[in-house]
């Protein structure tokens, strides 16, 4: 009888882990394409960044949401529209300053997800309170190094890391 309770745990242990192992590979592939664009936006490249943006689309339509857990699978649900249409009029365009206004909601939305999801690596949520006309702004990082997608070379450093998803 114990070994059969043993058993009934360890399977369930093991299909969660399963659960979040293919959670964390739909959204870690979203995020390296995020991280993609938001590199392109650092070095001011609009042609980059609308490339960037189109893998980060695709990436969008291909999570299958059967294999999110429960809480990311939630809000998922409540962003993945608004993900897909920054992402699309990032895509759209070569002109480096619009990219950047719609970042500015795609990172917003994506870190919505990211902090409910796990992680196999620290994700830096990090914002320089100069951008959107000193309204300030957020974008996700895999360094803690600040490296500014809202201005590039003209203010690279500007921005804090507020908070380290894990």
């Amino acid at each position: 009888m114990k070994s059969i309770k043993l058993l009934m745990a360890t399977a369930i242990i093991l299909f969660a882990s399963i659960a979040n192992a293919q959670s964390n590979t739909n959204i870690k592939k979203v995020l390296d394409a995020y991280i993609q664009l938001k590199d392109a936006l650092v070095k001011s490249d609009g042609a980059s960044s609308s490339s960037a943006s189109q893998t980060l689309l695709t990436s969008i339509q291909e999570v299958n949401m059967n294999e999110l857990n429960t809480e990311t699978h939630t809000q998922w649900m409540k962003v993945v529209n608004e993900l897909k249409e920054a992402a699309e009029h990032i895509s759209e365009t070569k002109e480096i300053a619009g990219q950047r206004d719609y970042f500015m909601s795609l990172s917003k939305n994506l870190y919505a997800v990211i902090k409910v999801s796990k992680s196999e690596t620290p994700i830096y949520y990090q914002f320089c309170p100069m951008a959107n006309s000193d309204k300030g702004a957020i974008w996700l990082s895999s360094n803690e190094k600040i490296m500014n997608p809202y201005f590039g070379a003209a203010m690279l450093s500007c921005g804090t890391i507020q908070k380290i998803v894990e």
